[in-house]
Protein backbone atom coordinates (compact mmCIF):
# COMPACT_ATOMS: atom_id res chain seq x y z
CA UNK A 1 0.00 0.00 0.00
CA UNK A 2 1.33 3.44 -0.90
CA UNK A 3 0.90 6.49 1.33
CA UNK A 4 1.97 10.10 0.92
CA UNK A 5 2.40 13.12 3.16
CA UNK A 6 2.48 16.68 1.80
CA UNK A 7 3.83 19.38 4.11
CA UNK A 8 3.07 23.10 3.80
CA UNK A 9 6.04 24.90 5.35
CA UNK A 10 7.04 28.56 5.40
CA UNK A 11 9.43 28.29 2.43
CA UNK A 12 8.27 25.26 0.43
CA UNK A 13 5.71 22.56 -0.23
CA UNK A 14 7.30 19.13 0.20
CA UNK A 15 6.22 15.55 -0.41
CA UNK A 16 7.15 12.02 0.58
CA UNK A 17 5.67 8.83 -0.87
CA UNK A 18 6.06 5.61 1.08
CA UNK A 19 5.38 1.92 0.55
CA UNK A 20 4.09 0.43 3.81
CA UNK A 21 3.19 -3.11 4.85
CA UNK A 22 3.07 -5.15 8.07
CA UNK A 23 6.87 -5.31 8.28
CA UNK A 24 8.26 -1.90 7.29
CA UNK A 25 7.68 1.52 5.78
CA UNK A 26 10.00 2.53 2.95
CA UNK A 27 10.25 6.04 1.46
CA UNK A 28 10.30 5.62 -2.33
CA UNK A 29 10.01 9.21 -3.56
CA UNK A 30 10.56 12.79 -2.35
CA UNK A 31 9.89 16.15 -3.94
CA UNK A 32 9.90 19.82 -2.98
CA UNK A 33 8.51 22.99 -4.57
CA UNK A 34 9.90 26.33 -3.42
CA UNK A 35 6.94 28.50 -2.42
CA UNK A 36 7.37 31.01 0.40
CA UNK A 37 3.81 31.81 1.43
CA UNK A 38 4.98 34.48 3.86
CA UNK A 39 6.20 36.53 0.87
CA UNK A 40 2.56 36.73 -0.26
CA UNK A 41 1.17 38.29 2.89
CA UNK A 42 -0.77 41.54 3.00
CA UNK A 43 -0.28 42.30 6.68
CA UNK A 44 -1.20 38.94 8.19
CA UNK A 45 -3.54 37.89 5.38
CA UNK A 46 -2.46 35.55 2.61
CA UNK A 47 -3.23 37.24 -0.70
CA UNK A 48 -5.24 35.73 -3.54
CA UNK A 49 -2.01 35.29 -5.49
CA UNK A 50 -0.42 33.47 -2.55
CA UNK A 51 -3.41 31.15 -2.30
CA UNK A 52 -3.16 30.45 -6.04
CA UNK A 53 0.53 29.58 -5.70
CA UNK A 54 -0.31 27.20 -2.86
CA UNK A 55 -3.11 25.54 -4.84
CA UNK A 56 -0.89 25.10 -7.91
CA UNK A 57 1.85 23.46 -5.85
CA UNK A 58 -0.60 21.13 -4.11
CA UNK A 59 -2.16 20.08 -7.42
CA UNK A 60 1.32 19.24 -8.74
CA UNK A 61 2.02 17.13 -5.65
CA UNK A 62 -1.35 15.41 -5.93
CA UNK A 63 -0.66 14.56 -9.59
CA UNK A 64 2.65 12.98 -8.55
CA UNK A 65 0.84 10.89 -5.95
CA UNK A 66 -1.55 9.62 -8.61
CA UNK A 67 1.32 8.72 -10.96
CA UNK A 68 2.93 6.65 -8.21
CA UNK A 69 -0.31 4.87 -7.41
CA UNK A 70 -0.70 6.36 -3.92
CA UNK A 71 -3.89 5.31 -2.12
CA UNK A 72 -3.96 7.62 0.92
CA UNK A 73 -2.62 11.19 0.90
CA UNK A 74 -2.24 13.32 4.05
CA UNK A 75 -1.75 17.10 3.96
CA UNK A 76 -0.12 18.69 7.02
CA UNK A 77 0.91 22.21 7.97
CA UNK A 78 2.63 23.72 10.97
CA UNK A 79 3.14 27.40 11.85
CA UNK A 80 3.47 28.46 8.19
CA UNK A 81 -0.28 28.40 7.55
CA UNK A 82 -1.51 28.62 11.13
CA UNK A 83 -0.07 32.12 11.68
CA UNK A 84 -1.99 33.80 8.84
CA UNK A 85 -5.18 35.68 9.67
CA UNK A 86 -7.32 34.03 6.96
CA UNK A 87 -6.15 30.50 7.75
CA UNK A 88 -9.69 29.04 7.83
CA UNK A 89 -10.61 30.59 4.49
CA UNK A 90 -7.41 29.35 2.82
CA UNK A 91 -7.98 25.85 4.24
CA UNK A 92 -11.51 25.87 2.84
CA UNK A 93 -10.29 26.91 -0.61
CA UNK A 94 -7.60 24.23 -0.52
CA UNK A 95 -10.25 21.60 0.23
CA UNK A 96 -12.53 22.86 -2.53
CA UNK A 97 -9.82 23.09 -5.20
CA UNK A 98 -7.78 19.99 -4.38
CA UNK A 99 -9.94 17.77 -2.16
CA UNK A 100 -7.17 17.77 0.46
CA UNK A 101 -8.05 18.54 4.09
CA UNK A 102 -5.32 20.37 6.01
CA UNK A 103 -4.15 18.69 9.23
CA UNK A 104 -2.65 21.38 11.46
CA UNK A 105 0.18 20.35 13.78
CA UNK A 106 0.97 22.41 16.87
CA UNK A 107 4.58 23.06 17.84
CA UNK A 108 4.83 20.17 20.31
CA UNK A 109 3.41 17.71 17.79
CA UNK A 110 5.76 18.96 15.07
CA UNK A 111 8.73 18.46 17.38
CA UNK A 112 7.46 15.02 18.41
CA UNK A 113 7.17 13.98 14.75
CA UNK A 114 10.81 15.01 14.27
CA UNK A 115 11.69 12.97 17.35
CA UNK A 116 9.85 9.83 16.21
CA UNK A 117 11.42 9.99 12.76
CA UNK A 118 14.92 10.20 14.22
CA UNK A 119 14.87 7.71 17.09
CA UNK A 120 17.75 5.92 15.35
CA UNK A 121 20.05 8.70 16.55
CA UNK A 122 19.08 8.13 20.17
CA UNK A 123 21.92 5.60 20.21
CA UNK A 124 24.39 8.45 19.61
CA UNK A 125 26.03 10.00 22.66
CA UNK A 126 23.71 12.54 24.38
CA UNK A 127 21.91 13.39 21.13
CA UNK A 128 19.80 16.51 20.59
CA UNK A 129 17.68 17.20 17.52
CA UNK A 130 17.58 20.69 15.93
CA UNK A 131 15.01 21.82 13.34
CA UNK A 132 15.15 25.42 12.06
CA UNK A 133 11.92 26.54 10.41
CA UNK A 134 10.75 29.81 8.96
CA UNK A 135 8.29 30.44 11.81
CA UNK A 136 9.45 28.12 14.59
CA UNK A 137 12.50 26.37 16.01
CA UNK A 138 12.40 22.89 17.55
CA UNK A 139 14.93 21.37 19.94
CA UNK A 140 14.35 17.78 21.09
CA UNK A 141 16.34 15.79 23.63
CA UNK A 142 16.53 12.33 22.03
CA UNK A 143 17.10 10.71 25.42
CA UNK A 144 13.52 11.66 26.43
CA UNK A 145 10.34 10.26 24.93
CA UNK A 146 7.46 12.46 26.05
CA UNK A 147 5.84 15.10 23.86
CA UNK A 148 5.98 17.41 26.90
CA UNK A 149 9.78 17.22 26.75
CA UNK A 150 9.86 18.67 23.24
CA UNK A 151 10.78 22.36 22.95
CA UNK A 152 9.21 24.52 20.25
CA UNK A 153 10.21 28.19 20.21
CA UNK A 154 7.73 30.60 18.65
CA UNK A 155 10.16 32.38 16.31
CA UNK A 156 11.84 31.26 13.13
CA UNK A 157 14.32 32.31 10.46
CA UNK A 158 11.90 34.58 8.63
CA UNK A 159 11.11 36.37 11.89
CA UNK A 160 14.82 36.81 12.57
CA UNK A 161 15.49 38.16 9.08
CA UNK A 162 12.67 40.68 9.25
CA UNK A 163 13.60 41.81 12.74
CA UNK A 164 17.35 42.25 12.33
CA UNK A 165 18.52 42.15 8.69
CA UNK A 166 18.16 45.27 6.54
CA UNK A 167 19.50 43.81 3.30
CA UNK A 168 19.62 40.27 1.95
CA UNK A 169 22.47 38.97 4.15
CA UNK A 170 23.28 40.01 7.74
CA UNK A 171 26.43 41.98 8.52
CA UNK A 172 28.60 41.49 11.61
CA UNK A 173 26.63 44.00 13.71
CA UNK A 174 23.34 42.34 12.82
CA UNK A 175 24.88 38.94 13.52
CA UNK A 176 25.73 40.03 17.07
CA UNK A 177 22.16 41.27 17.59
CA UNK A 178 20.78 37.94 16.33
CA UNK A 179 23.12 35.98 18.60
CA UNK A 180 22.07 37.98 21.67
CA UNK A 181 18.38 37.64 20.81
CA UNK A 182 18.42 33.86 20.37
CA UNK A 183 20.68 33.37 23.41
CA UNK A 184 18.18 35.27 25.54
CA UNK A 185 15.34 33.19 24.09
CA UNK A 186 17.23 29.99 24.87
CA UNK A 187 17.80 31.16 28.45
CA UNK A 188 14.09 31.98 28.84
CA UNK A 189 13.16 28.51 27.55
CA UNK A 190 15.77 26.95 29.89
CA UNK A 191 17.64 25.31 27.02
CA UNK A 192 20.64 23.46 28.55
CA UNK A 193 24.22 24.58 28.10
CA UNK A 194 27.49 22.64 28.20
CA UNK A 195 27.87 18.93 29.07
CA UNK A 196 24.20 18.05 28.62
CA UNK A 197 24.43 17.24 24.90
CA UNK A 198 27.29 15.81 22.87
CA UNK A 199 25.73 15.13 19.44
CA UNK A 200 23.54 17.44 17.36
CA UNK A 201 21.19 15.93 14.76
CA UNK A 202 20.20 18.57 12.20
CA UNK A 203 16.75 18.12 10.62
CA UNK A 204 14.76 19.96 7.97
CA UNK A 205 15.22 21.58 4.56
CA UNK A 206 17.13 24.64 5.79
CA UNK A 207 19.62 22.54 7.75
CA UNK A 208 20.15 20.42 4.63
CA UNK A 209 20.79 23.59 2.63
CA UNK A 210 23.30 24.76 5.25
CA UNK A 211 25.11 21.44 4.96
CA UNK A 212 25.22 21.63 1.15
CA UNK A 213 26.80 25.07 1.40
CA UNK A 214 29.23 23.85 4.06
CA UNK A 215 30.24 20.83 1.94
CA UNK A 216 30.79 23.02 -1.12
CA UNK A 217 32.80 25.58 0.87
CA UNK A 218 35.03 22.86 2.36
CA UNK A 219 35.03 20.73 -0.83
CA UNK A 220 33.82 17.72 1.18
CA UNK A 221 32.54 14.33 0.13
CA UNK A 222 30.04 12.39 2.23
CA UNK A 223 31.74 9.44 3.95
CA UNK A 224 29.94 6.17 4.80
CA UNK A 225 26.61 7.79 3.96
CA UNK A 226 26.70 10.14 6.98
CA UNK A 227 26.71 13.93 6.56
CA UNK A 228 28.94 15.47 9.24
CA UNK A 229 29.93 19.00 10.20
CA UNK A 230 33.04 20.03 12.13
CA UNK A 231 32.45 23.00 14.40
CA UNK A 232 35.80 24.71 13.69
CA UNK A 233 35.25 24.52 9.95
CA UNK A 234 31.67 25.67 10.37
CA UNK A 235 32.86 28.80 12.20
CA UNK A 236 34.98 29.66 9.16
CA UNK A 237 31.92 29.30 6.94
CA UNK A 238 29.89 31.65 9.15
CA UNK A 239 32.67 34.25 8.90
CA UNK A 240 32.62 33.87 5.12
CA UNK A 241 28.83 34.33 5.02
CA UNK A 242 29.06 37.51 7.10
CA UNK A 243 31.71 39.36 5.18
CA UNK A 244 32.96 37.80 1.96
CA UNK A 245 31.86 39.30 -1.34
CA UNK A 246 31.38 35.82 -2.82
CA UNK A 247 28.92 34.66 -0.16
CA UNK A 248 25.84 35.19 -2.33
CA UNK A 249 27.36 33.12 -5.13
CA UNK A 250 27.99 30.26 -2.69
CA UNK A 251 24.37 30.34 -1.54
CA UNK A 252 22.91 30.72 -5.03
CA UNK A 253 24.94 27.74 -6.29
CA UNK A 254 23.61 25.45 -3.58
CA UNK A 255 20.32 26.76 -2.17
CA UNK A 256 18.94 29.72 -4.15
CA UNK A 257 15.48 29.29 -2.60
CA UNK A 258 17.05 29.85 0.84
CA UNK A 259 18.89 33.05 -0.04
CA UNK A 260 17.25 35.05 2.77
CA UNK A 261 17.46 32.30 5.38
CA UNK A 262 20.99 30.91 5.19
CA UNK A 263 22.67 33.83 6.99
CA UNK A 264 20.34 33.81 10.03
CA UNK A 265 20.39 29.98 10.05
CA UNK A 266 24.20 29.84 10.14
CA UNK A 267 24.33 32.37 12.99
CA UNK A 268 21.72 30.52 15.06
CA UNK A 269 23.39 27.14 14.47
CA UNK A 270 26.78 28.51 15.49
CA UNK A 271 25.19 29.90 18.67
CA UNK A 272 23.59 26.52 19.44
CA UNK A 273 26.76 24.52 18.69
CA UNK A 274 28.82 26.74 20.98
CA UNK A 275 26.18 26.69 23.74
CA UNK A 276 26.09 22.88 23.80
CA UNK A 277 29.86 22.44 23.29
CA UNK A 278 29.19 19.52 20.97
CA UNK A 279 31.52 16.67 20.03
CA UNK A 280 29.79 15.80 16.75
CA UNK A 281 27.19 17.22 14.35
CA UNK A 282 25.27 15.10 11.83
CA UNK A 283 22.50 15.80 9.31
CA UNK A 284 19.42 13.57 9.09
CA UNK A 285 17.32 12.87 5.99
CA UNK A 286 14.17 12.23 8.04
CA UNK A 287 11.84 14.83 9.49
CA UNK A 288 8.26 15.83 10.29
CA UNK A 289 6.60 14.07 7.34
CA UNK A 290 8.25 10.73 8.07
CA UNK A 291 7.43 10.97 11.76
CA UNK A 292 3.82 11.97 11.12
CA UNK A 293 3.25 9.05 8.74
CA UNK A 294 4.77 6.61 11.21
CA UNK A 295 2.51 7.85 14.02
CA UNK A 296 -0.58 7.66 11.79
CA UNK A 297 0.21 4.10 10.70
CA UNK A 298 0.69 3.10 14.34
CA UNK A 299 -2.64 4.68 15.28
CA UNK A 300 -0.96 7.21 17.57
CA UNK A 301 -1.83 10.31 15.56
CA UNK A 302 -5.16 11.35 14.01
CA UNK A 303 -5.57 12.93 10.62
CA UNK A 304 -7.79 13.32 7.59
CA UNK A 305 -6.58 11.83 4.33
CA UNK A 306 -7.64 11.91 0.71
CA UNK A 307 -8.40 8.51 -0.79
CA UNK A 308 -7.08 8.80 -4.33
CA UNK A 309 -8.84 5.61 -5.39
CA UNK A 310 -12.27 6.45 -3.97
CA UNK A 311 -11.84 10.20 -4.64
CA UNK A 312 -13.05 11.24 -1.21
CA UNK A 313 -11.89 12.44 2.20
CA UNK A 314 -11.61 10.03 5.12
CA UNK A 315 -10.08 9.87 8.58
CA UNK A 316 -10.71 11.82 11.75
CA UNK A 317 -9.67 15.48 12.18
CA UNK A 318 -7.44 16.24 15.18
CA UNK A 319 -9.91 18.82 16.46
CA UNK A 320 -12.77 16.30 16.38
CA UNK A 321 -10.90 13.94 18.69
CA UNK A 322 -9.89 16.79 21.00
CA UNK A 323 -13.52 18.03 21.18
CA UNK A 324 -14.77 14.52 21.88
CA UNK A 325 -12.33 14.05 24.75
CA UNK A 326 -13.33 17.41 26.24
CA UNK A 327 -17.06 16.59 26.05
CA UNK A 328 -16.49 13.38 27.98
CA UNK A 329 -14.92 15.23 30.87
CA UNK A 330 -16.98 18.41 30.89
CA UNK A 331 -20.33 17.04 32.27
CA UNK A 332 -18.64 15.88 35.47
CA UNK A 333 -17.41 19.41 36.07
CA UNK A 334 -20.83 20.99 35.56
CA UNK A 335 -22.81 18.59 37.76
CA UNK A 336 -24.09 20.14 40.97
CA UNK A 337 -25.38 18.29 44.04
CA UNK A 338 -27.87 19.40 46.63
CA UNK A 339 -26.07 19.72 49.95
CA UNK A 340 -29.06 18.27 51.83
CA UNK A 341 -30.05 15.37 49.55
CA UNK A 342 -26.82 14.65 47.65
CA UNK A 343 -28.85 14.46 44.42
CA UNK A 344 -27.85 16.20 41.22
CA UNK A 345 -29.95 19.18 40.33
CA UNK A 346 -31.57 18.29 37.04
CA UNK A 347 -32.88 21.86 36.83
CA UNK A 348 -29.29 23.13 36.45
CA UNK A 349 -28.65 20.71 33.61
CA UNK A 350 -31.90 21.72 31.89
CA UNK A 351 -31.06 25.40 32.25
CA UNK A 352 -27.67 24.84 30.67
CA UNK A 353 -29.27 23.00 27.75
CA UNK A 354 -31.72 25.87 27.37
CA UNK A 355 -28.90 28.43 27.37
CA UNK A 356 -27.04 26.49 24.70
CA UNK A 357 -30.18 26.30 22.58
CA UNK A 358 -30.67 30.07 22.81
CA UNK A 359 -27.13 30.85 21.66
CA UNK A 360 -26.65 31.95 18.01
CA UNK A 361 -26.22 28.91 15.80
CA UNK A 362 -23.22 28.38 13.51
CA UNK A 363 -23.73 29.11 9.78
CA UNK A 364 -25.08 26.27 7.66
CA UNK A 365 -22.20 24.07 6.49
CA UNK A 366 -21.44 23.52 2.83
CA UNK A 367 -22.23 20.24 1.08
CA UNK A 368 -18.52 19.41 0.87
CA UNK A 369 -18.07 19.99 4.60
CA UNK A 370 -21.05 17.77 5.42
CA UNK A 371 -19.70 15.03 3.17
CA UNK A 372 -16.27 15.32 4.78
CA UNK A 373 -17.72 15.11 8.26
CA UNK A 374 -19.98 12.24 7.27
CA UNK A 375 -16.99 10.23 6.11
CA UNK A 376 -15.05 11.14 9.24
CA UNK A 377 -17.91 10.07 11.48
CA UNK A 378 -18.15 6.75 9.71
CA UNK A 379 -14.59 5.81 10.63
CA UNK A 380 -14.38 3.76 13.86
CA UNK A 381 -12.80 5.68 16.74
CA UNK A 382 -10.14 3.05 17.31
CA UNK A 383 -8.63 3.82 13.90
CA UNK A 384 -7.72 7.38 15.04
CA UNK A 385 -7.11 8.66 11.54
CA UNK A 386 -5.67 5.51 9.97
CA UNK A 387 -7.17 4.48 6.62
CA UNK A 388 -9.84 1.72 6.81
CA UNK A 389 -8.55 -1.78 6.14
CA UNK A 390 -9.93 -3.39 2.97
CA UNK A 391 -11.10 -6.99 2.64
CA UNK A 392 -8.41 -9.61 2.62
CA UNK A 393 -9.18 -10.87 -0.87
CA UNK A 394 -8.70 -7.45 -2.47
CA UNK A 395 -5.58 -6.30 -0.62
CA UNK A 396 -3.79 -9.19 1.13
CA UNK A 397 -1.14 -8.50 3.75
CA UNK A 398 -1.40 -4.72 3.47
CA UNK A 399 -1.16 -2.52 6.47
CA UNK A 400 -3.70 0.19 7.24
Amino acid sequence: MKYSVIDISSSSISLIIAEADERKTEIIFKDRISVSLLHYLDGKTLTERGTEKLIDALKTMKDECERFGVRYCYLISTAALRVIANCDEVSRIVAEKTGLAVNFLDGKTEAFCDYVANLYYASYEKAVLIDLGGKSLEICDLTKGSKDDMVCLDFGLLDIHRKFVKKIQPNEKEAKDIKKFVSDKFDEAKIPKKEVFATAVMVGATNHAVYDIYADYENLKTEDGVKRIEYKKFKKLVGHLLGDAERSTLILNNAPEKLYLIGPAAIILKTIFKRFDLKSIVVSDRGVKEGYLQLVLEGKEAGQYYDLQEKKVGGVPRESIESASISKVQPEKTKKSDKNTGKEKSEDISEKKKERAEKPQKPEKTVSQKKSEGVAAAVPAKKRGRPPKKQAESEPDNKD
